[in-house]
């Protein structure tokens, strides 16, 4: 329709319009109310539904995003694994029954067969009385000097019967909460010790000069036990050392030793193959020196270094290293500087399963 047909139908419709004939007010009125109900109707739908979609965000559930795939896959998490353990134990065993206990280290009751008879420990000279119930017996001395990691070069405790040196220790830097462990070769001559006869024990922690040392938080211990199944090796079948040892509560079984004269041209030099991949437990030491050693072990993680320097006269050093699981190899014992007297001896442990 042209505007001017518009127009026309307009003029039209008013010419219709009688004006004498009043309007029909009430129709309008109800036509306008229905309609302003409709809009409102109507916006309320439209915000109903508006708060459905608001619910469906808030509550979880899925909006499909048209930018991507709805079946996007989901990557898998990340497993961390840890490292394969070395087979060695971590911790301890906790005290038991007529344990002996001070400040945290313990003298078992009984360690791999081997029983205690009698224990000290103290910050300072240990001096006590001992009647032995058995001659056969295994003497386990320790002393820790914290907070110093060349402890071994400051001071060893030294352990006499009835004035007579028996054995020699170098100090750790850190507390061994077993001592009981980590036992000590036997001397090759008699001590004297005779069943219900009481005997002296003194150990004292001296530096090279054999003068007392004093250290904040020093700590010695020294006990004797009765001896288990022991074997006999070494030039002379003076050194003796348990068929059994333990490490924090496990079981480890004498395997293979070796020992030589510290006398020869040449430094003394001791090599056995270590296992593979399992962890075991290397013993050595020197056996009936009188004299001052320098020592070597190589072939376990990090190496050690050690110095043995008996007090007064002939004296056994032994030392206990945990090893843990490692690819197979040649674990080495031997002297950094020439001595005259005595037996090195090397000594590998495996584990009892």
């Amino acid at each position: 329709m042209s505007l001017d047909e518009l127009r026309r139908h307009l003029s039209d419709q008013a010419d219709e319009i009688d004006l004498a004939t009043p309007a029909p007010l009430a129709q309008v009125q109800r036509r306008a109310t229905q309609v302003r109900r409709r809009r409102v109707a109507t916006g309320v739908v439209s915000a109903a539904a508006c708060l459905v979609a608001v619910g469906a965000v808030l509550t979880g559930t899925p909006v499909l995003d048209r930018g991507e795939p709805a079946t996007t896959p989901v990557p898998a998490p990340t497993q961390v694994t840890s490292p394969p353990s070395d087979g060695m134990p971590t911790s301890p065993v906790q005290p038991a029954k007529n344990d002996y206990v001070i400040n945290g280290v313990n003298y078992q009751a009984e360690v791999a067969g081997a029983e205690l008879q009698v224990a000290r420990i103290n910050d300072r000279p240990l001096s006590f009385s001992w009647t032995p119930t058995d001659t056969k017996v295994d003497f386990r001395i320790f002393c820790t000097i914290p907070g110093n990691g060349s402890a071994s070069g400051i001071g060893a405790v030294v352990l006499r019967l009835n004035g007579k040196v028996i054995t020699s220790r170098p100090c750790d830097n850190v507390s061994d909460p077993l001592p009981g462990e980590r036992f000590g070769a036997d001397p090759s001559q008699d001590l004297g010790v005779r069943v219900g006869r009481t005997v002296q024990l003194t150990a004292t922690v001296v530096d090279g000069n054999g003068r007392e040392v004093k250290s904040r938080g020093l700590l010695l211990g020294a006990a004797v036990y009765t001896r288990a199944e022991t074997r006999a090796f070494g030039a002379y079948n003076y050194i003796e050392l348990p068929v059994i040892a333990q490490f924090h509560g496990r079981r480890y079984q004498l395997d293979e030793v070796q020992a030589t004269s510290t006398s020869g041209p040449n430094y003394a030099n001791i090599e056995l193959q270590g296992p593979a991949f399992e962890p075991y437990l290397a013993v050595f030491g020197v056996e009936a020196s009188g004299r001052a050693h320098s020592l070597e072990l190589a072939g376990t993680p990090g190496g050690r270094s050690y110095e043995f320097a008996p007090a007064d006269g002939p004296a056994s050093g032994l030392y206990l290293a945990p090893v843990p699981a490692q690819a197979a190899g040649p674990v080495i014992f031997r002297q950094t500087k020439r001595q005259v007297s005595g037996e090195l001896f090397l000594a590998l442990y495996h584990a009892v399963e």
